[in-house]
Formats: C-alpha cells, structure tokens, sequence
C-alpha cells in the first residue's frame, strides 16, 4: 500500500519542479520593452542636482515617471537605454533636471518630439510643442528616440 503513495508523491514532486523550470525558460517570449538613443547637451552643466532621462505615461507629467535613468554625469552627450518597460502607450520621454533639496521639483531640458534637431523647450522650460509618444511592445526596442536638451533651463 506505501508504493501507490509514494509513487504518487514522487509524480507530484517532479511535476512541481517541471512547471518551476517553465519560468525560466529561455524560449519563453519577452514580456518588457525598451527605448534607447542619444540626448545631446547645449548650455552650462547644472552645479547642482541630478539631470535624469525619464518616460511618463502621461503628459504634462503629474507624478513620478514610469522609468527614468540613473544621474547623468556631465557630458557633450549620452546614449541611454530605458529596459524593462511595460508594453503600452507612453506619452512622454524626456530630459529633466531635479533640485537636490526639493526632489519634487523639476524641470524638462529637452523631450522626444518631432523636431529632433531643436530644443523642445523654451529658456523657461515650457514645451514649445507635445512631445511623441510611443508604443512600446514587448521584446522591441524603441531605438533613436534622440533629444536636444538645454542645460542653462535648470536653475
């Protein structure tokens, strides 16, 4: 009467650890997306606070971003890559600039919109025009998403 059982539990045990080995499966589809491409600086590096790259979901942003990248160090120019983002609609990528001693304060640098080669905002840092959303889907990579930023908006 024990062998029916045990090999019942056995059958369980390697089911289990079957299914367990399903999640990482190298075959299994991407289920994040990416975006990636070139910010290029004009202006006076700020002295203080963190220049970041962040993408929202909605525009004007209300909150914190969907994702952003860590602090940019001083540079002519970066190339950045966001990963790991959610497949949908975003309606925003942009450069922005916090104060160190009030994080909720910001302002946008430069955003993705249609003309890539000028700056998105003005010297105040109101957007000249909306930016370009963008579609992520899963295991693309939204490539060439480039700015112009404007260091001298930060205060």
């Amino acid at each position: 009467m024990k062998r029916p059982f045990h090999a019942l539990a056995c059958a369980l045990v390697i089911a289990a650890a079957l299914s367990a080995c399903d999640d990482d499966d190298p075959a299994a589809p991407p289920t994040t997306g990416a975006v990636s491409g070139t910010v290029t600086f004009q202006g006076a590096w700020p002295s203080t606070g963190d220049v970041q790259i962040s993408i929202f979901s909605s525009f004007p942003p209300t909150g914190p971003p969907d994702a952003f990248t860590d602090p940019i160090t001083q540079a002519a120019s970066y190339d950045y890559s966001i990963a790991g983002l959610t497949p949908g609609d975003y309606a925003a990528v942009v450069v922005g600039w916090r104060d160190p001693l009030n994080p909720s304060t910001a302002e946008i640098l430069g955003m993705h919109w249609e003309h890539v080669d000028s700056v998105a905002v003005d010297s105040n840092g109101d957007p000249r025009g909306f930016p370009l959303p963008l579609t992520i889907e899963a295991g693309q990579t939204d490539a060439n998403i480039n700015m112009l930023a404007d260091l001298d908006v930060a205060p």
